[in-house]
């Protein structure tokens, strides 16, 4: 096949392995992923997410021209993302699309494979490439036959490599380390932290109020509290800042007493969800809440302690809670979930419980085989 004045000839002798090619169409464009729309790295860990989310958020919050419906994709990415079992399977299927998108774009451009006849295939000698050799060949030895004499090489004095002293070179400068995190005031932490921080009621079939708890947002449209919160009554309200959702039971752990609900239209930031595992005894945390009714009350506490029960280990903490704290988020001073406040020792002063953030991403809908009062209760009992 020849092209000529822009036109594409066959030769009637040649075949075309397949149908006749028709012009190769351009590729679609790369559909952005989740990593694209908040702006990070396939491996960013947690804290580069949550900084990068919030970051992305204040400039579309800014921006009056904003799409609503980025605003949306970059609330749904952060949910993914925080998530790492749901992360997990987003980057599974990330890997599937890129195969497809492999296998189709090969489909769309196929390689034309032209057979000449035999008796029409030029002699090797007559072969553009080969006359491309030669030709180049029969230059050299033209230049080399005419070239002037050389020059004699002058002598090669060897020297020895001048180095300044030790003390003169310069010195070797290390890459500066990542910024680590820093410690925020409570003040701080909490105009950060309590548009994420949810008031929650239960009501009974007569609409009278039965149950009163606590929230935090992990995602868009999703909250976490305790189950003994959210299956107090038949219907549930969620009040995050001025505004108020009606929300349901997406799932139902009993055995973590850790309900996730599902709450419409609500676009309220999503808090970065940190580990237990990190925390030490000593450190300070916060507690955020609506004890008694109280919503967005702020208090602070230590790490009493970590108490392992049958479910795992839980958190004891000086952090003041009250009815109506339960379900609320436990903070470390770098801003992220480390826990759920989830119940107090009736009789003892100041022994306050809350489940790890870490069990937030392995709930299920489940019974209670083992409520973790009862277990606390066993666990503190004399020998």
């Amino acid at each position: 096949m020849w092209h000529r004045d822009g036109i594409c000839v066959t030769h009637p002798k040649s075949r075309i392995m397949g149908a006749m090619a028709t012009p190769p169409a351009r590729p679609a464009p790369r559909k952005r992923t989740l990593y694209d729309i908040l702006g990070v790295a396939r491996d960013a860990n947690a804290i580069d997410i949550g900084i990068a989310y919030k970051a992305r958020l204040e400039a579309l919050n800014r921006n009056p021209a904003a799409d609503p419906n980025e605003v949306n994709l970059l609330h749904e990415a952060y949910h993914v993302l925080c998530m790492p079992n749901e992360r997990a399977a987003y980057d599974a299927k990330l890997i599937t699309m890129a195969e497809k998108a492999a296998a189709k774009e090969a489909a769309q451009n196929p390689d034309l494979v032209l057979e000449p006849d035999e008796e029409e295939a030029p002699p090797a000698w007559k072969r553009p490439p080969v006359l491309a050799a030669g030709a180049i060949v029969l230059a050299f030895l033209g230049w080399w036959a005419v070239r002037p004499a050389p020059k004699p090489a002058p002598a090669i004095v060897a020297q020895r490599e001048l180095r300044p002293p030790e003390e003169t070179r310069p010195a070797v400068v290390a890459a500066p380390a990542p910024a680590e995190l820093v410690a925020k005031s409570a003040e701080a932490l909490f105009t950060e932290l309590a548009p994420s921080t949810a008031r929650i009621v239960a009501y009974d079939v007569s609409g009278r109020a039965v149950g009163l708890g606590s929230g935090v947002v992990i995602g868009t449209g999703s909250v976490i509290t305790n189950c003994h919160v959210a299956t107090a009554g038949g219907s549930l309200t969620v009040k995050v800042g001025a505004e108020q959702f009606s929300a349901s039971v997406e799932v139902a752990d009993e055995e973590y007493d850790l309900c996730r609900l599902s709450v419409m239209g609500l676009t309220a930031p999503a808090v970065v969800i940190g580990s237990a595992e990190t925390l030490k005894t000593g450190q300070k945390v916060y507690a955020i809440g609506s004890p008694q009714g109280l919503e967005l009350t702020i208090s602070d506490g230590i790490v009493s302690g970590m108490r392992n029960l049958p479910q795992g280990r839980v958190i004891q903490t000086t952090a003041p809670i009250s009815p109506g704290s339960s379900g609320g988020p436990l903070f470390d001073a770098f801003g992220r979930l480390v826990g759920i406040m989830t119940f107090q020792h009736r009789t003892g002063q100041n022994l306050n419980f809350a489940v790890p953030a870490d069990w937030i991403a392995n709930i299920r809908s489940r019974s209670a085989t083992n409520p973790l009062t009862e277990a606390m209760q066993r666990s503190m009992a004399p020998n």
